[in-house]
């Protein structure tokens, strides 16, 4: 079972050598059924996961790049005969921004996600990747809509929207063992795994952006 206090710690200390900036999981919100956890920030983004969208801190990673990672665990309440013993569900949401420092709606560009439900019907794969790259062309089409009709703009924009579909809702999955014919979802039960993910997630990461831009 995981445990939350030890698992923040322990991504507080191995993952503090992949950033220039001081890498930091703070406490951001708790209560007697969660606890959330959230990086210090430099700069402010949007993160239009949640709607409304959410102001959030994001850290400045290298280039225009930025990190926004949070850790939420919810706490379960399991009745024993003796005793009660706590569940703590976990749910990791790491997203990266592009954009300016100056600039509050930096885009968004993908989330890597790791979320333990729990639940043994789980059909999104985990963990898994969300795209939301699009964000920059539709803000795009907004810009524009300022200087034609807006309303004519914005029905041409849903109308185009509507032929694609939203690729935003899907679970892509990262770690999918069918070679080895077995399944898509991965528990959260183990600390020093988690801690390798972030770690590896946010190198490789690094790797592939450094490709796309150089």
């Amino acid at each position: 079972m995981i445990e939350p206090q030890k698992l923040i710690d322990s991504i507080n200390i191995n993952c503090k050598n992949l950033f220039i900036n001081p890498f930091r999981l703070k406490s951001y919100t708790r209560s007697h059924t969660s606890i959330f956890y959230r990086i210090e920030g430099s700069s402010k983004a949007l993160n239009r996961f949640d709607y409304p969208s959410e102001s959030v801190d994001v850290l400045k990673w290298f280039r225009d790049f930025w990190i926004f990672l949070e850790i939420k665990f919810i706490i379960i309440t399991e009745k024993l005969p003796n005793k009660n013993n706590n569940i703590f569900h976990t749910y990791i949401s790491l997203s990266v921004f592009q954009g300016e420092d100056s600039d509050y709606r930096k885009y968004q560009l993908f989330r890597a996600e790791w979320d333990d439900n729990y639940n043994p019907n789980e059909n999104h794969s985990q963990p898994h990747w969300h795209i939301t790259a699009n964000q920059a062309i539709e803000r795009t089409f907004e810009e524009y809509s300022k200087t034609f009709d807006k309303d004519d703009f914005l029905l041409i924009l849903e109308d185009e929207k509507q032929k694609v579909i939203d690729v935003n809702k899907i679970h892509f999955a990262m770690n999918g063992n069918w070679q080895s014919s077995q399944g898509h979802v991965h528990k959260i039960d183990d600390e020093d795994k988690i801690v390798k993910w972030l770690q590896g997630i946010i190198a490789h990461l690094r790797v592939e952006l450094e490709y796309v831009i150089l």
